[in-house]
């Protein structure tokens, strides 16, 4: 089975959807500060099938970008927001590392 995006047919397991359905659920993350879903939720809130949904939320665990949290027996996910190397630092009580940062280096 195909599935039709734009002006482009993506073939059913195949890695360019997965792609998509990461991309949906970060940016459905990211516009809902502090939700959390099941995978059967996010589903319906991005319209794909859950069991894809739900392995593409794992792949986002993976990646550090979701958190999985496990209530009463039940699986939620939440956004985890991207923290810069300075600000963690801060956090752990060390000053940022001016000398040897790259970001923004010439």
């Amino acid at each position: 089975m195909s599935m039709l995006y734009g002006d482009r047919t993506f073939l059913d397991g195949n890695g360019a959807c997965d792609s998509i359905i990461r991309i949906e659920l970060i940016t459905h993350f990211h516009r809902n500060p502090g939700m959390e879903g099941t995978p059967e939720r996010m589903a319906d809130a991005i319209g794909r099938e859950r069991k894809r949904v739900e392995a593409q939320l794992k792949k986002l665990v993976q990646l550090r970008i979701l958190e999985e949290r496990v209530k009463e027996g039940v699986k939620t996910y939440r956004y985890l927001p991207p923290v810069s190397i300075s600000s963690r630092r801060c956090v752990e009580g060390k000053a940022p590392d001016t000398e040897n940062a790259v970001v923004g280096a010439t």
